[in-house]
């Protein structure tokens, strides 16, 4: 890659990655949770029952200014959203680091599985989560590491309506305001910072950008935090639970992206704080490890106790940890590493492959054709199939016009595919 220049670079990721998930989305439909978001966005809330609201006001929005709810069209923004994640990650790595690291932070991030194909472009919270979040995470980095002696009191009140607008997406976003005390409180040069008004006029921002959903949540017998609260409520010692949960991280993120990324990720961590005068780059490491490490620790100790944890919810933390990443890829490949640069060519051939794979098979089903014996247990690319036939088959049974106000789902999966379909 380095026979273009680093910019160019960015620019060819952003654009080819943009213009694949282009065209999957194109030939498959939504997934059972956009079904299910799609439907519920239609009655536009403060909040909602299992999320925060931004990305149901998306959807609300999209679909009244294009007046359509194809897929590609409700997709549209989130690609577009993550367009720009992907220049933010090149331009956090190129800030604390170099223009390369930069560019391989990017790169990485568009051939990991849990980054390029749900956040990427699907309608789901997290693409505006890592969106806000790495938009915070680049103005935090100006306000640690400023190229004047004092930051702007501006930097602080952006930094808050940016963290507030990340926890509109999901709660995750609230790991930037205690990682950032944290990388305060272990540094020696920004303690003093503490002691001033504005971190915490930055919190109260914050707080008040995220003031709709404490408002619903109130009017509605706090049953959102309730809900998402009783996930992590502790049943007993399941040291079998987290590791499956760390397999479950390690398959979402890709393994042979897991591995180096967490080995970096562990390493820098444990060499702590670094001093902002002598240890110049181990103190931009530990600002990373400081934001990253909170959805990582916090989601996979959980599942010890026997917490639900889903495999995705510290996805936000290794984003935040790939700089790092792009870093160490960096000086790898100055060094001539062989292995590092067939890593990542390989890294990126794989990811191509399996979305071809997968994304025409689903499509069109012809893994099944050929091999259907594969499929004995059922095929799980069925769930990002519209239900496009359900209409017709209720007109030829005369259900579809008739007097029947609702139609009853055995289960909320169903339910979202089912109303997507009919159109509410």
């Amino acid at each position: 890659m380095n026979a273009v220049s680093p910019r160019l670079a960015i620019m060819l990721i952003i654009l080819i990655s943009s213009l694949l998930r282009v065209i999957l989305d194109g030939v498959i439909g939504l997934g059972v949770d956009e079904s299910y978001v799609v439907s519920v966005a239609r009655m536009l809330s403060l909040s909602y029952f299992d999320h925060p609201p931004l990305h149901f006001w998306m959807i609300w929005l999209t679909t009244h200014l294009a007046n359509t709810e194809i897929g590609l069209v409700l997709r549209f923004p989130f690609i577009l959203l993550f367009a720009a994640t992907t220049w933010m990650m090149y331009r956090l790595g190129t800030r604390l680091f170099s223009e390369w690291a930069g560019v391989y932070a990017a790169l990485i991030l568009n051939v990991s599985a849990v980054f390029s194909l749900s956040t990427g472009s699907w309608i789901l919270p997290d693409g505006p989560l890592m969106f806000f979040m790495l938009a915070a995470a680049l103005v935090l980095e100006q306000l640690f590491f400023p190229a004047r002696i004092k930051p702007s009191w501006a930097l602080w009140i952006i930094a808050g309506f940016l963290i507030g607008l990340g926890m509109l997406a999901k709660y995750h976003a609230l790991f930037l305001a205690v990682g950032s005390f944290i990388f305060m409180i272990t540094s020696k040069e920004r303690r003093r910072m503490l002691l001033t008004f504005r971190p915490y006029v930055s919190l109260v921002i914050a707080c008040l950008v995220f003031l709709p959903v404490v408002i619903w949540n109130q009017e509605h017998n706090w049953i959102s935090f309730l809900f998402q609260g009783a996930r992590g409520t502790a049943k007993g010692f399941f040291p079998s639970k987290m590791l499956g949960n760390i397999a479950g991280q390690a398959a979402w993120v890709l393994p042979w992206i897991w591995g180096p990324l967490v080995w970096v990720f562990l390493k820098d961590l444990l060499n702590g704080p670094g001093h902002p005068r002598r240890q110049l780059l181990q103190d931009r490491k530990w600002f990373l490890c400081c934001l990253a490490a909170g959805p990582i620790v916090v989601f996979t100790i959980a599942t010890l106790w026997g917490a639900q944890g889903l495999f995705h919810w510290q996805a936000p933390g290794y984003l935040l940890a790939l700089p790092l990443l792009g870093h160490a890829t960096t000086l790898w490949l100055r060094k001539g590493s062989i292995m590092a640069r067939f890593w990542l060519k390989a890294s990126v051939t794989i990811f191509v492959v399996i979305i071809v794979i997968l994304g025409s098979h689903t499509a069109t089903g012809w893994i099944k054709t050929l091999q259907p014996n594969w499929f004995a247990q059922g095929d799980p690319t069925v769930e990002a199939l519209d239900w496009r036939d359900l209409s017709v088959y209720l007109d030829e049974k005369g259900l579809l016009h008739s007097q029947a106000k609702f139609i009853v789902a055995p289960h909320w999966i169903d339910a979202g595919k089912i109303d997507y379909v009919l159109g509410g």
